[in-house]
């Protein structure tokens, strides 16, 4: 932990030392050049070739330690994503995170109006857009786009497009395939104002995912090039878990994790050098007791942590995990988990943070309202403490003395607003009477943005390009309208 100087602005957090960062990527290095990795896609296996890499085996291509050291310094340290409206929103280099992302779409939903649980419809894609566009400490979504209502073909570009209908914030995607991410990229240039535009100032960002262990899929990779090649940021993770396919060991897990994305960028950087990439993995481990794979465990955290060190060592920016539970339900253990996910994100400072407000494959609006008020209490941490003659107060300390009160003091006057105020915990548990307490406060304050936040509208003639688009895709799954959820009362 570092002391709250004055030149670090805030307390930091760091899992490895300097020393442990150097041999992880000694070894990541070695098991590229020595074990290799498997790539399905020819188009990079002949961009490796080319390079010097080993392609004789596909299962097995060998990448050299200096085609790495090169990828390294062409990625780009600093990547600014922007608003739908061409605003800069957030930079990432390794020194302004964390900013955490909310997420709008799940299999379920959690209706706040019954408090049940059904099926995520898109009419429920839209208000969760809505509703992360209203909290402050939402500053971006990420869809993964499932939905059992939707077609696949366009289950994807759909979440997307509620997004853009309904809030200014970036926005990353999970594409289904290649195919997918040109007609999100078409979507998007036209809400930039045309292609050049989307490269220049992205609100946009696309993901991919190798797959552990060591394996470079054929989707995962087309879809990476495609980005590289119309210079459009892309996120690149996988989701090793440790002792099933990954190591059991942390470090070895690590190690696995780091050779995954530095092949998948060494592909992106000789393809086109400067591609803007964002590093990124979800290490967990499998709960050997359910063999599932546990995002409440604290060693997602951990194992977070210490890539968010890596990728800052590379200096790239880091696509972090918090605020998902291994429950579906919002309860104490939802709450333990992802208070604890949160503090450990703000504190090692990865850059983008995603996955807030998600139960375990369901979406909740209350959930997201509930941790954008955990994370404005870990800001408070994060925000240190300013010390200087002003907060010091000294010359008050010495006039009013021993016994004082400090109620009266324009000193106090000045500076008491800085105090946090809690907007959904409450701090009235000593009145009698009829008290509102947290579950409650909970429930009002989200059905109130829900029922009154309206995002910023796009132009007429824009909204009526983006609603064309919209029923070409319709028409090329047979569907006329989407499925509708019940009437909200």
């Amino acid at each position: 932990m570092r002391t709250n100087y004055i030149q670090y602005g805030s307390p930091q957090f760091h899992v490895l030392s300097d020393k442990q960062i150097e041999e992880l990527h000694s070894v990541a290095l070695h098991i590229l050049e020595t074990t290799g990795a498997t790539f399905e896609c020819q188009q990079a296996i002949s961009i490796l070739g080319d390079a010097g890499a080993d392609v004789s085996n596909p299962s097995r291509v060998k990448i050299p330690s200096y085609l790495v050291e090169q990828a390294l310094r062409t990625t780009p340290k600093a990547i600014t994503l922007y608003t739908r409206e061409g605003e800069p929103a957030i930079v990432l280099n390794g020194t302004t995170g964390p900013h955490f992302g909310g997420s709008p779409d799940d299999i379920d939903y959690l209706d706040p109006y019954t408090g049940k649980r059904r099926e995520c419809y898109v009419e429920d894609m839209a208000d969760m857009a809505r509703l992360i566009d209203a909290l402050p400490n939402m500053e971006w979504s990420f869809t993964a786009a499932s939905h059992p209502n939707l077609p696949a073909a366009i289950a994807d570009k759909v979440a997307l497009l509620q997004l853009i209908l309904n809030t200014s914030k970036p926005v990353i995607c999970e594409p289904t395939d290649v195919s997918s991410l040109r007609d999100m990229i078409d979507l998007c240039s036209m809400v930039a104002g045309g292609e050049e535009q989307l490269r220049r100032k992205p609100f946009f960002a696309s993901s991919s995912e190798p797959v552990t262990p060591l394996i470079q899929g054929r989707d995962a990779m087309e879809k990476s090039l495609l980005c590289a090649e119309k210079g459009i940021p892309n996120v690149v993770y996988s989701m090793p878990m440790a002792g099933a396919t990954a190591p059991a060991t942390f470090a070895g897990c690590l190690a696995v994790t780091i050779a995954e994305v530095l092949s998948h960028l060494v592909v992106l950087q000789l393809k086109n050098p400067g591609t803007p990439i964002i590093f990124g993995a979800i290490p967990s481990i499998m709960d050997m007791r359910t063999t599932i794979f546990s995002y409440g465990a604290p060693e997602m955290s951990l194992m977070v942590g210490a890539l968010t060190d890596v990728s800052h060592y590379y200096k790239l920016p880091m696509f972090g995990t918090a605020g998902i539970t291994d429950t579906n339900v919002m309860d104490m253990q939802a709450a333990g988990e992802v208070t604890y996910q949160i503090l450990i994100s703000a504190l090692t400072g990865a850059d983008l943070v995603h996955d807030l407000g998600a139960l375990y494959c369901v979406v909740s609006p209350e959930f997201h309202v509930f941790e954008n008020e955990i994370i404005d209490m870990a800001k408070v941490l994060i925000g240190g403490i300013e010390i200087n003659d002003e907060s010091l107060a000294v010359d008050i300390i010495e006039r009013l003395g021993p016994r004082a009160n400090y109620l009266s003091e324009k000193h106090t006057l000045k500076h008491f607003r800085k105090f946090w105020v809690p907007k959904i915990f409450d701090r009235s548990s000593r009145e009698k009477g009829n008290i509102e307490h947290c579950g409650e406060l909970l429930n009002k304050k989200t059905i109130e943005i829900l029922r009154t936040h309206k995002p910023k509208p796009l132009s007429e003639g824009l909204f009526r390009e983006i609603k064309n688009m919209e029923r070409i895709w319709l028409d090329r799954v047979g569907l006329k309208e989407y499925p509708k959820r019940e009437e909200i009362k």
